[in-house]
């Protein structure tokens, strides 16, 4: 009776702080939809449009490239000048009477300073692309393997009929089947909802504070009530909050998602994976919640321990940025955090389609984390409750 009484106190002054609520529902839905919405287009292979300048000769076989270039930039723009500071792709004047040369010098490719790096691969695969079609076409005219006289469209075709190939991409299930592509839902929605759930560390260390500087805490503790019980009243509502943020952000990609035009998120894998996925997190979310509740000194300490632990385990553990652009060593050191091995559950199952054992490495993480992690914060806390006096103030 009791354990509910303090639950329900807990829970209470919880739904009083719009703060608190707002960092945990309406913080991790906006990244979420946002981050879904702005990683869509790349997902699909849609990457956006480029604006370019091309400096080239007036004569047949730059105006092929043209052609072939814009084949391999279809959405994006060419032209001849502007006033804007945009990517230029400059033709040497003799570059039809050199094409067969070998070695080749290319076309010659200038940036401004904001064209990010992945449009530059991207420009420069096409321009790669469209000169050795080019160069081909200039072999098969000079081999008489295709009429000079045909039409550049009709050349064009040809040539990319000889150098194009249908490569079929997928991803490979745990089960060892194969399956489609990841799209930007199956990516967004669990790094976010991970990144959400792991806030519930801010409000439990900031309650605590409180408590003990209003004198709440020693009143509890002159009632004689057992620390377990105290112990459990705190970790229990946000344990529940954590799960509800779990079912609310998943319902939001399944249902939510498709309402703003983007993919749905779907469920496959195991139907039991996703309880025992989102146990572990919350397991480790509330016992990290507890520990730093007993660490921090003050309200602002527990914001600054709070926040920068959650943002810095964000950075180095694939939420922010994937794993999989990072340097060796930036993605050997995302092995320590917890929400990498909740990131990769997650995409085990999402784009796996894996089971509960595929998946039960990861939980074993977690939930040893949390082990450790409610351990240290137990015993930090029990030494802070009983160290507790009417005068103290920190």
């Amino acid at each position: 009776m009791r354990l509910w009484a303090l639950a329900r106190k807990e829970v209470l002054l919880l739904l009083r702080d719009p703060h608190a609520l707002a960092v945990l529902f309406i913080m991790p839905t906006l990244f979420l939809l946002l981050m879904a919405g702005a990683m869509s287009s790349y997902m699909q292979d849609k990457p956006p449009a480029l604006r370019l300048i091309i400096e080239a000769p007036h004569d047949d076989a730059s105006q092929f490239f043209r052609d072939a270039l814009q084949a391999q930039l279809p959405d994006s723009q060419l032209f001849d000048e502007s006033s804007e500071s945009l990517a230029h792709v400059r033709l040497p004047a003799d570059f039809s009477d050199k094409l067969l040369d070998s070695p080749h010098q290319g076309p010659s490719l200038s940036f401004p300073a904001q064209f990010d790096k992945l449009s530059r691969q991207r420009l420069h695969s096409a321009v790669s692309i469209a000169l050795a079609q080019t160069r081909l076409l200039a072999y098969l005219e000079d081999s008489g393997v295709i009429d000079a006289e045909l039409s550049r469209a009709e050349r064009l075709q040809l040539v990319q009929q000889r150098t194009q190939s249908q490569i079929n991409e997928q991803e490979q299930l745990a089960s060892g089947d194969l399956s489609g592509r990841a799209n930007a839902t199956q990516l967004s929605v669990p790094a976010w909802l991970i990144f959400g759930m792991f806030f519930v560390v801010l409000p439990m260390a900031g309650g605590f504070q409180r408590e003990q500087q209003s004198g709440t805490l020693l009143r509890l503790r002159c009632l004689g009530l057992n620390l377990g019980t105290l112990v459990l009243s705190k970790l229990l509502p946000y344990f529940a909050i954590n799960l509800l943020q779990f079912a609310l952000l998943l319902s939001i990609g399944v249902y939510g998602l498709p309402l703003l035009g983007l993919p749905a998120l779907s469920l496959p894998g195991s139907a039991v994976a996703y309880p025992l996925l989102a146990i572990s997190i919350a397991l480790a979310t509330c016992s990290l919640g507890l520990l730093l509740a007993a660490l921090a000194r003050s309200n602002e300490q527990a914001l600054l321990l709070g926040g920068g632990i959650n943002i810095l385990l964000a950075a180095i553990g694939g939420i922010m940025v994937p794993k999989s652009v990072m340097p060796a060593a930036m993605a050997q050191l995302a092995e320590i955090s917890p929400m990498s091995w909740a990131l990769d559950a997650f995409l085990t199952l999402l784009v796996g389609h894996g089971s509960l054992a595929d998946i039960a490495p990861y939980c074993a993480r977690l939930l040893l984390f949390a082990a450790l992690c409610g351990v240290a914060g137990l015993l930090l806390f029990t030494r802070r409750v009983q160290r507790t006096q009417w005068t103290t103030h920190y």
